[in-house]
């Protein structure tokens, strides 16, 4: 009787997120190619060009590379009109990153696509609680949460939800 191997398992859910603070982050610009670290606690090297940035702007910033493959795959599915196909590459890239407020737009619309209205407006008030603080995704949420309840024939609601979108 031969040994069973198993391969290793990558316990995702147990990773954070790797800004928690909610301290805003300093970002300084390097020029391309450099390979130095910024020093962010030497005062005298944080040049008038150093940013200030929000942690969730920074997450919403920077995308993992499989998560833009999976989003690509997504759109050209959706587009051929393969909507489960294209629900189940996002449910994917949700698991890689669920923080990308991007994963959690074309899913509430895939969604949409799909006629499930209600599971369609949770997705995008997911997107909501992530974007919080970034107006043109705020509006561009409520837009999509808004035509969702259009299409649901929630007339009243839709209007509310445009209502919201053009405070933004």
């Amino acid at each position: 009787m031969q040994p069973v191997h198993q391969a290793p398992i990558e316990d995702r859910a147990a990773q954070t997120d790797p800004v928690k603070s909610s301290e805003p982050l300093l970002v300084e610009p390097t020029p391309k190619g450099s390979a130095t670290k910024p020093d962010y606690d030497n005062k005298e090297s944080q040049s008038k060009s150093t940013v200030p940035v929000s942690p969730s702007t920074f997450s919403a910033t920077t995308q993992n590379a499989a998560v833009i493959a999976l989003l690509e795959s997504a759109q050209h599915q959706f587009q051929q009109g393969d909507l489960h196909s294209s629900q189940s590459s996002l449910q994917r890239a949700q698991r890689i990153a669920p923080q990308d407020p991007e994963v959690y737009y074309a899913l509430a619309n895939t969604h949409r696509g799909l006629q499930d209205y209600v599971l369609a407006e949770q997705v995008a008030l997911k997107g909501i609680s992530i974007v919080q603080g970034q107006s043109e995704q705020l509006s561009r949420f409520w837009n999509l949460i808004a035509d969702i309840r259009t299409n649901a024939g929630n007339i009243s609601g839709a209007k509310k939800a445009r209502d919201t979108a053009k405070r933004y």
